[in-house]
């Protein structure tokens, strides 16, 4: 075997393998969608208003823009659910 096809094979190698950060993020993602009812991110929100007090007009204006992307992404996400039950 030649020595770039050495290099080839060790690259699709270390391809192959997660990243500590896709796990990471794997991990992240897997906690916010299997979270209990009540540990739910919008059973947070709805502690929050139902007590504004707890957070300040700047955090309430960060948690808009995350929410707002988050809605950027629903459509892609409707999309990718439709492709999936029809596989």
């Amino acid at each position: 075997m030649d020595k770039k096809q050495n290099i080839d094979d060790r690259l699709e190698k270390e391809q192959q393998i997660i990243s500590q950060d896709d796990l990471d993020t794997l991990l992240h993602i897997n906690e916010f969608i299997d979270q209990d009812e009540n540990d739910s991110l919008v059973c947070e929100l709805k502690h929050a208003i139902l007590d504004s007090g707890k957070l300040s007009l700047g955090q309430w204006q960060s948690l808009r823009t995350h929410l707002q992307e988050i809605e950027e992404l629903i459509p892609h996400i409707d999309l990718i659910i439709k492709l999936k039950k029809e596989r």
